[in-house]
């Protein structure tokens, strides 16, 4: 049985994790949510203007009252700065599974910070929710992110073919990596 818990403040050497607040949607929209080359290979469109992202930046936050919601800014500890979120999604109670999904604005980009915070999530989701498996996906031509999942212990399991739509919303095959809780714990 999972112990949800909702959206706990995490901590890394140079990361804090911690719930979106309005005080973010500038960053958002500044560092990853209005810049096309962030949006190329997640599901939702780019941000056209603020007020797209204080919409769901609003959304966002009226949901932190529910315990089985998890969902993440990445706070760069050095300037305060909101560079990315991250999320556990697609949660399964009966099978004690969820997915996880991660973005991060380009000047942050090959620096370790998505693979700190996906090691700082994936910890809690195991120790502290109890979940038995952690499934992650990426569209192809996105290797970086496969790469991600490899330094955090996800294993490739395959590739789903025309099973998710990008921003631009055209159908695109995805490769799905998973780690399960033993082989996290050892």
């Amino acid at each position: 049985m999972l112990n949800h818990m909702g959206t706990k403040k995490l901590e890394t050497e140079r990361l804090i994790l911690r719930r979106f607040t309005e005080d973010d949607v500038s960053d958002m929209y500044n560092n990853w949510a209005s810049d096309p080359e962030v949006t190329k290979y997640i599901t939702w469109p780019t941000h056209t203007s603020i007020d797209v992202t204080k919409r769901v930046v609003s959304m966002w936050t009226s949901s932190y009252d529910n315990p089985e919601y998890y969902h993440w800014v990445i706070e760069l500890k050095e300037t305060g700065s909101a560079i990315g979120s991250i999320s556990l999604m697609n949660i399964d109670n009966n099978i004690e599974h969820c997915e996880v999904g991660y973005c991060i604005g380009r000047a942050f980009w090959n620096k370790g910070i998505v693979t700190e915070a996906l090691q700082a999530v994936i910890d809690f989701a195991f120790k502290q929710v109890g979940f038995q498996r952690i499934t992650a996906r990426h569209h192809i031509g996105n290797d970086a992110s496969g790469r991600v999942m490899e330094k955090c212990g996800m294993k490739y399991e395959g590739t789903l073919r025309r099973i998710s739509r990008n921003s631009q919303g055209q159908l695109v095959d995805c490769k799905y990596y998973s780690i399960l809780k033993e082989e996290y714990l050892g």
